[in-house]
């Protein structure tokens, strides 16, 4: 048999666990928030490059590779 001391301190520890509230973290934080709009804006520079290649434009393709390119590149920025 445990003594009441031991009784005592492993009720404590159980209503320890029991009141700690459980963090949840929200899913619209600011990095899910700007992954969203990345994908948006890397859709749309891959968009504008089909178009560029459709039309055989140099100027389209490249306004949609750089799109792209500045769009990877801010997603690397705000990982770091």
């Amino acid at each position: 048999m445990s003594t009441h001391e031991e009784a005592v301190n492993v009720i404590k520890k159980a209503k320890e666990i029991l009141d700690t509230p459980e963090v949840k973290q929200p899913f619209l934080t600011h990095t899910n928030v700007s992954m969203v709009k990345s994908v948006f804006r890397i859709t749309a520079g891959l968009a504008l490059l089909g178009c560029g290649w459709l039309e055989m434009n140099p100027y389209l393709q490249a306004a949609g590779v750089l799109l792209v390119v500045a769009e990877i590149l801010g997603i690397a920025e705000e990982l770091v």
